[in-house]
């Protein structure tokens, strides 16, 4: 049988992230390793009211096939949810997905042919490393800086590519709080990566899965809002703002671009449900998203803070040592020292029953082994302390294994 697999799938090798997750499931050790929204944040009690409406009183709307684009009403109030943000669309512009990970799908069905390049920060979503992976699209990752892509390595990363002969053919970032690292662009860097795919005739994707989710600074420009050539495509998800169970998504830009996608989608589900459309659309039309989403925001903040404060107290003072301070989003990033190999020291955290996500995975080029992301928007304020001061414990085990030549 296996000579009937496609090359992709011979290929193919299932993460190494996801196996050690399943490590972290055990009982009574504290995570930070999934990216999930914290549950008890789901406005549970409207979205059964309504879906029991919807089940009951309109069922040949919310039990029937849907269009393609997806329904009008859903799509409508994402028109107005994205001006909010400077985004302008008509209907035609905007198709619901389920969720932006099948975006992420759609875009590298769209975009790529073997070979072709797409450009990634170093470190970037994984999600997006295994969508543009499948499809056999060459990876080229690009460093990240504090304040977003460096836009000079992209210049020669392009470059390098086109002489390597791979076609350039796109730049996917998350420029607000970014999975993995939290980290942020800047205004210029945001400018200045539309100046570069204008000059190389690039379509930026924009994924903005944790914009709405700030807690501090000041609001940026999306990339699509200063995008004046019609290159971005923009990708919006409702995991993190409404419910994850939902599967609900959006892509929204170009006509041009949409219409493709839209034809690729029909062939890979038909539609969206319209059962968790007409849910989610009821819910924006009806109640007040903006709201939840400030309850949302005040919610994750206090853990936000709490994980910082409980580095400072617990994680070793050695040199080495460091962690993003996101603005929004759910994710801290931590930098240790070169010698240090999260894959090993996770198998030592997890004896001490604490569970984080190994950073390596998230990079294109194979580095990053020296690095974890910590997801602190599920855990309680009493697990986000407790499980700090265990990993500040691993770390000091680990650091105090190395050759004293290796600690820096």
């Amino acid at each position: 049988m296996d000579s009937l697999f496609a090359q992709r799938v011979k290929r193919a090798r299932r993460s190494v992230l996801r196996e050690l997750l399943k490590l972290s499931e055990r009982p009574g050790i504290i995570s930070f390793a999934g990216g999930l929204p914290d549950p008890e944040t789901f406005p549970r009690q409207i979205l059964a009211e309504i879906a029991v409406d919807e089940i009951l009183n309109n069922y040949k709307k919310s039990l029937q096939y849907t269009t393609t684009e997806g329904k009008r009403p859903l799509r409508a109030a994402l028109i107005d949810w994205l001006a909010q943000d400077g985004l302008h669309y008509d209907m035609d512009q905007v198709v619901i997905t389920t969720a932006s990970q099948q975006g992420l799908d759609l875009v590298a069905k769209t975009f790529f042919d073997p070979g072709d390049a797409v450009f990634m920060s170093l470190p970037t979503y994984l999600g997006a490393i295994q969508a543009f992976r499948a499809l056999e699209a060459e990876l080229v990752g690009v460093p990240l800086l504090e304040d977003g892509m460096d836009l000079d390595a992209l210049e020669e990363a392009i470059s390098r590519a086109r002489a390597a002969g791979h076609r350039p053919k796109l730049v996917y970032v998350v420029p607000d709080f970014q999975n993995p690292t939290g980290i942020t662009w800047s205004h210029k860097k945001r400018e200045g990566l539309l100046e570069i795919a204008a000059r190389e005739d690039l379509v930026v994707v924009e994924d903005m899965p944790y914009r709405k989710l700030r807690y501090t600074g000041e609001h940026r420009p999306p990339v699509a809002a200063l995008d004046e050539e019609g290159r971005v495509l923009v990708l919006f998800t409702f995991s993190k703002v409404l419910a994850a169970g939902l599967r609900l998504g959006a892509m929204a830009g170009p006509r041009e671009l949409i219409d493709k996608i839209v034809t690729m989608k029909q062939a890979t589900d038909l539609c969206t449900s319209s059962l968790t459309q007409r849910i989610a659309a009821r819910f924006m039309l009806e109640h007040d998203l903006s709201a939840h989403v400030r309850r949302l925001c005040s919610h994750y903040r206090v853990k936000r803070d709490a994980m910082l404060q409980a580095l400072e107290q617990y994680m070793p003072k050695a040199e080495g040592i460091s962690w993003t301070r996101p603005e929004g989003g759910l994710f801290l990033w931590v930098r240790l020292p070169e010698a240090v190999d999260a894959e090993q020291m996770l198998r030592r955290a997890l004896e001490h029953r604490v569970a984080f996500v190994i950073g390596a995975p998230f990079f294109v080029d194979g580095s990053g082994r020296n690095t974890m992301r910590l997801c602190f928007s599920k855990a309680s304020l009493e697990e986000i302390e407790e499980g700090i001061r265990r990993l500040g414990r691993v770390v000091e085990e680990e650091l105090a294994g190395l050759p004293t030549t290796q600690k820096l």
